[in-house]
């Protein structure tokens, strides 16, 4: 299928790669289009050009990807029920990333609870086994911590420092009850180089695309829990939709690319994109300047082509 595909060769761009340790060394993946979204394939070193703080750089085309670390954060609240029975089958479309001695992936889940549901691991299977049995947890029906599970995640990446820094969140697009603000979760992941895909999708429609009987397969549960308070509790989040968009800042600030999904077939098609995304992209890298500033650095990238449309982080902060 096209998204193993994708997947696979991820896996295989991250075997036996060198990358330089010259310290600071900043990395920054670009993902380098045509207006009509077709990606650009065999550009040079030379084709561009990365701008520190306004300043011109000298940069370095790697010629293969580092290994990857990868975490799942997955909502968990009880209104996510629809949205989990589809989720629970997706752990084999991220196999490619965990197979063999290199790659290692994690999984954490969030409501009014942040949870490590499953270290990181080079084992395919074993992934796959702990996203199947997740289900909704937590004592509220409607709290999800989304920013404090991005710490917890950027956290568990930082002690990664040799591997490529991925976070997937799969949720809703909004915040409830984190104790941390969205600028502190999007400031810790540019600092430690974290590219975050959010996957968002609305607990109102997803409520529709499950049947009334549908339980999950391990506790036997159902899926969608019709007590007359919890479609209280989705119905109201209509009005929240004109509020921040956290999924919109994660992708936009670190790099990474926002999409949503309702039915398990454009869930697929989301963890497809962001496969062919990471497979796509080109690596960058360059010494980062410690002596002008300790504060933020804004990062730009330009390509000597007519047709470019850019996508990169957009800055660092010194070590």
């Amino acid at each position: 299928m096209r998204y193993l595909i994708f997947l696979a060769v991820i896996c295989l761009n991250a075997q036996d790669t060198v990358i330089r340790t010259t310290v600071p060394l900043i990395l920054v993946p670009v993902t380098v289009t045509g207006h009509r979204g077709k990606t650009i394939d065999g550009l040079a070193e030379s084709d561009f050009v990365v701008l520190d703080n306004g300043k011109p750089v000298k940069h370095n085309l790697e010629t293969a990807n580092q290994p990857i670390a990868l975490v799942v954060a997955i909502q968990t609240s009880a209104i996510a029920g629809p949205a989990l029975a589809k989720i629970q089958k997706i752990g084999s479309m991220f196999e490619p990333l965990v197979v063999g001695a290199r790659g290692v992936a994690a999984i954490v889940t969030y409501s009014d609870e942040i949870k490590v549901w499953q270290d990181f691991t080079h084992s395919a299977g074993e992934f796959t086994q702990r996203m199947r049995k997740i289900e909704p947890d937590g004592r509220s029906r409607t709290e999800a911590r989304m920013n404090d599970a991005v710490l917890e995640a950027v956290k568990m990446l930082e002690d990664r420092p040799k591997f490529r820094r991925v976070l997937v969140v799969i949720g809703e697009s909004r915040d409830r009850g984190s104790l941390a603000k969205l600028q502190e979760a999007v400031t810790r992941a540019q600092s430690a180089n974290v590219t975050i895909y959010p996957a968002n999708y609305s607990a109102y429609k997803t409520s529709y695309t499950s049947r009334g009987a549908e339980r999950f397969e391990g506790s036997g549960r159902r899926v969608y829990d019709t007590d007359p308070g919890n479609l209280l509790a989705v119905f109201t989040e209509i009005g929240r939709l004109g509020k921040e968009n956290a999924g919109d800042a994660l992708a936009k600030y670190t790099g990474g690319e926002k999409a949503s999904f309702t039915k398990f077939a454009g869930l697929e098609q989301v963890i497809a994109k962001v496969g062919e995304d990471l497979h796509s992209q080109y690596l960058l890298s360059f010494q980062g300047d410690v002596t002008e500033s300790k504060m933020y650095h804004a990062i730009a990238v330009h390509v000597r082509h007519a047709d470019a449309v850019v996508r990169s982080r957009p800055g660092y902060w010194p070590e």
